[in-house]
């Protein structure tokens, strides 16, 4: 039960196991959850650790969620702390920090700062100053552009939005599309010219060169809590998001990775996502998310409480976890990962051994719990409607 005063952590767009994880690492630490979305049946509002709140959807109505969240905030009995799931939500938040800052505290970098770095040329450009590679990437105004840069891309290339991947998603039914020669290029470019799309060659190598450092950032910069790990398998492989994934300690991928975050002077929860290229060995930009991320969990799992480390921090009492952490523990989205391998592995496109590696214990899954059910059952009971229908 919230304490008169006490600040409650109010994670927004609860819909998947990225909120799930804020809401179970905060709850295991006593700190009073609010669980919101836009859909009363969304996973995150099905926990037992919180209570929930239905509010408008950032994409569709921005404005009204605002003005909802805002009337939230005036009904606690003390300050709330954000916690965005997506960036949905920092983008209608963010024009409005001052008029929200009276009911909530943000622990992320102003909206001023953080704004140019939700288009991903301008984190390109961030490692570009400070030597950090980034695969060939251009970014085409028209189709004459696009020809005239394309003749020096190496195939395949992807083509990724510069800003609204929910938008893109929504369109396209997944992150990027794929291209294989100029015919193609040409083609998926007018698909999603009015996406304003990157075009990006394919730093080779599978879902287990996909790297992360996670990490909690204080107004000065100064890293509290860092978690690095890498993907073992997406969905849909190649190009999608983790299903399964494994924490190791990189100090490495650290160190270069808050690096670019000095550069950005980044405040807050985020994933530097980098890709490690078999041919040089060198770690390459995918992209930062200016958030939690999927699998944040597993950080929790290794003992790193990133989401904690807002809170604490937020609510002036911060902690500073340790440099490093326990490594060769797996998490995975059960429901989604076991189905998908058996599978990949029946129609030749996984081998065993490398499908049966990332089920070996210790494992932690995403969603299911049997401490807080609902969730899970909610995600069974949705797979069998689907299979039904």
């Amino acid at each position: 039960m919230t304490v008169p005063g006490e600040s409650v952590a109010v994670v927004l767009q609860a819909s998947g196991p990225n909120a799930l994880g804020i809401i179970r690492s905060l709850a295991i630490e006593g700190v009073p959850v609010i669980a919101t979305d836009h859909d009363p049946h969304a996973m995150g509002l099905r926990s037992r650790h919180c209570r929930t709140a239905v509010l408008p959807d950032p994409v569709d109505d921005p404005a009204r969620f605002v003005h909802e969240l805002e009337a939230l905030g005036r009904s606690l009995p003390g300050r709330g702390v954000l916690f965005p799931t997506h960036d949905e939500a920092i983008e209608a938040i963010g024009p409005h920090e001052e008029r929200l800052a009276r009911w909530f505290d943000t622990p992320w970098s102003p909206w001023a700062r953080l704004a140019p770095y939700l288009d991903k040329s301008a984190q390109h450009a961030a490692a570009r100053r400070i030597g950090f590679p980034v695969p060939v990437t251009v970014e085409p105004d028209d189709e004459d552009d696009l020809r005239a840069m394309g003749r020096d891309l190496r195939f395949p290339v992807i083509l990724k939005p510069r800003r609204d991947p929910a938008g893109f998603k929504r369109t396209f039914g997944r992150q990027v599309l794929q291209a294989g020669n100029p015919e193609e290029l040409l083609v998926e470019w007018h698909r999603s010219a009015a996406h304003r799309p990157q075009v990006c060659e394919v730093i080779p190598g599978g879902d287990d060169a996909l790297w992360t450092l996670g990490s909690y950032r204080d107004t000065t910069g100064q890293p509290l809590a860092s978690f690095t790990g890498r993907k073992l398998r997406q969905w849909p492989p190649g190009f999608g998001t983790a299903r399964a994934a494994e924490a190791w300690w990189d100090p490495g991928v650290a160190r270069r990775g808050h690096a670019l975050l000095d550069e950005m002077g980044f405040h807050g929860i985020s994933q530097v996502e980098v890709k490690r290229d078999p041919r040089d060995g060198r770690d390459y930009l995918i992209e930062v998310n200016p958030r939690s991320w999927l699998w944040v969990s597993l950080a929790t799992a290794v003992g790193v409480n990133i989401p904690l480390a807002a809170y604490l921090d937020a609510v002036g009492r911060p902690r500073t976890w340790p440099e490093g952490h326990r490594s060769d523990v797996r998490w995975m989205l059960s429901a989604r990962h076991l189905p998908a391998t058996a599978g990949e592995v029946r129609q030749g496109h996984w081998g065993r051994r490398d499908a049966m590696a990332t089920l070996r214990p210790p494992v932690v899954d995403g969603v299911m719990s049997l401490g807080d059910p609902g969730p899970g059952l909610g995600q069974v009971g949705r797979i069998i409607r689907r299979r039904a229908s």
